[in-house]
């Protein structure tokens, strides 16, 4: 044997009898869909613990779902804890399924299965043994008992048998890291020490297989969206004499095809060459692709749209010296790359409008799958439906920037490949931002609870009293508060509300673009003092207004959440006025600073740009941000873009951007949005496991319930189908 490509185990089959389980597919509904305590139940019928049916009915199924069995190359591996009846169990599973291979029986209890286990492993590894059966069977008071059988294999024999591979016991250059979260002691009613390793061995091969993690933290399972070529988990097991023994356990991702979408997005056709004259001979030659500086992207619905799109372009070029952008209304153009950092932004809450990035979800339906923490799609399905009934709702206003926000967060961060160097948001925004890049949970605080009221609902929901204290009104006193998005001279409106004590300019967007809040009449004065001026009413809010201190104490409450630091991407915070160490103190404090101060933005903007930053890209709805960078920062100097602006087609946006980006020298990948919406492929190669898997998932279960959110519960609650394909049996 070489010992450079060590001989790997395979899980390919598991039983499970007792505690109130009928079979492995009941420890799965157990696991996924009930986390915690396995609960013996108040009746244990007298012929569940009985061990000679208990044991042999686990290990039949073990056996019957573990594939190809050959007599000589099989053992039996038991782990028994000492008890009447248990140790001719050995030899008569032995003689049942007409084993001859050596095997080992373990007694007295105390990590008798993990010794099972390992030398299992060990026979199998060493090329004594092809297969073997590893169980365990151990009791409790009050009646209640647990048999437990895995069945093992190598895996090149379960490979070319065509096993069905739960997980591999690997080691060496796929040895993993992450830990597996489930300790089997929570899993159970009482001590264990015989069955306990044999269970967290099969609860991380259940998660390995469906891609899945349960998150003690929040109790449930959540896919495991890793950029690897498979997903694993390592623990470790208690062994004689003290020293652990450590267990990986990897799956490749098993790739499925994508949803098909309603809607069919356009195609980018990319090319580059080392400089325009061989960029123009490549167009001739359609030679796609390449790595060259001077570079075009084409972006057609369809061939012909395309060759329409190429008679035209090479003319364009040849006229005179072209600079970058778009050329044509389906071709963007860069004669070099643009040199600086990428910037992903987060636009304010309170900008959302009917149907925003509709087409996008038709066009590529598996996106919400990728947006992490979330467990409520309805507002997908607002989307998605465009629901008028939901136009004029605040609270789905908000709520609906936020979940666009982190839809474009998962076609920039896992279709396209993006890990911006800075993350920067506005108000609410720089939220979402820690939202998008996994420092904060979706489901940490209020978030969930957005569209049926939430904590901060019901905070802003306070502000006519804070605004009557604030201005020392008597509290019968009705207020009329109002925000209005004002497009004119910030200046001059600056100037007017100088003169109101109750009116105030909350956020500036640019020299031109500002929202005004404050009291009804007040803000009304302001704009008969400014004419010329356009002035639309915005969702109501007192943030970054005086009136915001009479809750600072709440609002920082709120902000205090669980935050995980984020390795290599800077988050920009307005309070502080540049990037600062993420933890739950730091930011509940930026949190809550920038929302009690007025908002300057083309002051941040241009903090961000000294820092090197030049490639800026806007998520969430509308085009607000980087409308007011093209106004504030230098022109022709950096690339300010938006995934969505109101009146253009977002699946066609989408793309576009996508042009734009790889046309200008950033690193996206292509080839991967390419094919998760190309219709036109039936088969394919596998591009991107994460996206693979999430995709295929998604769309089985889309097809049937013709919902987003109803998709994605499915996913969820299906959890137990899933498994028992992998054990070969149709799910109930």
């Amino acid at each position: 044997m070489n010992p450079a490509q060590p001989v790997q185990v395979a899980v390919v089959g598991i039983g499970i009898r007792g505690l109130g389980l009928a079979g492995s597919a009941g420890f799965l509904e157990r696991l996924f869909h009930r986390p915690g305590r396995i609960e013996a139940g108040p009746v244990v019928h007298e012929r569940e613990v009985d061990p000679d049916l208990l044991a042999p009915a686990a290990a039949d199924e073990a056996h019957g779902t573990g594939g190809t069995w050959t007599r000589a190359g099989s053992g039996i591996f038991l782990g028994l804890a000492a008890g009447p009846g248990q140790l001719l169990l050995g030899r008569e599973l032995q003689q049942r399924y007409g084993f001859l291979g050596r095997g080992r029986v373990c007694r007295g209890g105390a990590l008798a299965g993990n010794q099972a286990l390992d030398a299992a492993v060990r026979r199998i590894q060493s090329g004594s043994l092809e297969s073997a059966l590893v169980g365990a069977l151990e009791f409790w008071p009050l009646g209640a008992g647990l048999a437990l059988f895995l069945a093992l294999r190598r895996r090149d024999r379960a490979e070319r048998n065509g096993d069905a591979i739960w997980a591999v016991l690997a080691a060496g250059p796929e040895r993993v890291t992450r830990m597996l979260p489930i300790d089997s002691a929570g899993l159970l009613p009482g001590p264990s020490r015989t069955v306990g390793g044999l269970l967290q061995l099969a609860a991380g091969c259940a998660m390995a297989a469906h891609h899945a993690c349960f998150s003690p933290e929040d109790g449930y399972c959540q896919p495991i969206l890793d950029r690897a070529d498979g997903v694993g988990f390592a623990f470790e097991t208690e062994m004689p004499g003290g020293a652990p023994l450590r267990t990986d356990l990897w799956r490749a991702f098993q790739p499925g095809p994508p949803p098909r979408p309603l809607l069919k997005a356009p195609a980018i056709y990319p090319y580059a060459g080392a400089d325009l004259a061989d960029l123009l001979q490549r167009l001739e030659r359609d030679e796609r692709g390449g790595t060259g500086p001077v570079r075009l992207a084409l972006v057609a619905q369809d061939e012909r749209e395309r060759q329409r799109i190429l008679g035209r372009v090479p003319l364009l070029l040849e006229r005179e010296e072209v600079g970058p952008g778009w050329v044509d209304s389906g071709a963007c153009f860069s004669p070099a790359p643009l040199r600086g950092r990428v910037a992903c932004l987060f636009s304010a809450e309170g900008n959302g409008y009917l149907g925003m990035g509709r087409q996008l979800l038709l066009g590529m339906p598996f996106l919400p799958m990728l947006m992490r923490g979330f467990r409520d799609l309805t507002l997908a399905d607002w989307i998605y439906g465009g629901h008028r009934g939901r136009a004029s709702d605040p609270l789905f206003d908000s709520a609906g920037t936020l979940f666009l926000s982190q839809l474009h967060a998962a076609f920039t961060r896992d279709v396209l490949g993006i890990r911006p160097d800075l993350a920067m948001g506005l108000s609410q925004g720089e939220r979402h931002a820690l939202i998008a890049y996994g420092a904060w949970n979706a489901r940490d605080g209020e978030f969930e609870q957005v569209p049926g009221g939430g904590s901060r609902a019901r905070l802003l929901a306070g502000m006519a009293e804070g605004a009557r204290r604030i201005w020392g009104l008597p509290g019968s006193t009705e207020v009329q508060w109002r925000n209005w998005t004002v497009f004119g001279p910030v200046a001059k409106v600056l100037e007017q509300v100088a003169s109101e004590p109750r009116a105030y300019v909350s956020i500036i967007y640019s020299s031109v673009h500002c929202l005004l809040a404050g009291e009804a009449q007040a803000c009304r004065r302001v704009l008969a003092g400014c004419p010329g001026l356009t002035a639309f009413l915005a969702v109501s809010s007192v943030e970054h207004t005086p009136v915001m201190t009479q809750v600072r104490a709440t609002y920082a409450r709120q902000c205090h959440r669980p935050t995980r630091p984020v390795p290599g991407i800077e988050f920009h915070s307005h309070h502080f006025g540049g990037g600062y160490p993420l933890s739950d103190e730091q930011v509940a404090v930026a949190l809550t600073g920038q929302s009690l101060e007025p908002l300057d933005f083309p002051a941040a903007a241009w903090k961000v740009w000294n820092s090197g930053v030049r490639i800026f890209i806007e998520h969430g709805p509308r085009n607000l941000l980087s409308a007011a960078l093209a106004r504030t920062l230098p022109k022709g100097e950096g690339l300010f873009l938006a995934l969505d602006v109101q009146g253009e087609n977002p699946l066609q946006r989408a793309v576009k951007v996508a042009a734009e980006l790889w046309a200008r020298g950033v690193a996206v990948d292509l080839e991967c949005l390419r094919t998760l919406v190309d219709q036109d492929s039936p088969a394919r190669a596998p591009v991107n496991p994460l996206l693979d898997v999430a995709a295929s998932l998604f769309a089985a279960s889309l097809a049937c319930t013709g919902s987003l959110d109803g998709a994605y519960q499915a996913c969820l609650r299906e959890t137990q189908g899933r498994f028992l394909e992998f054990l070969g049996q149709a799910p109930e």
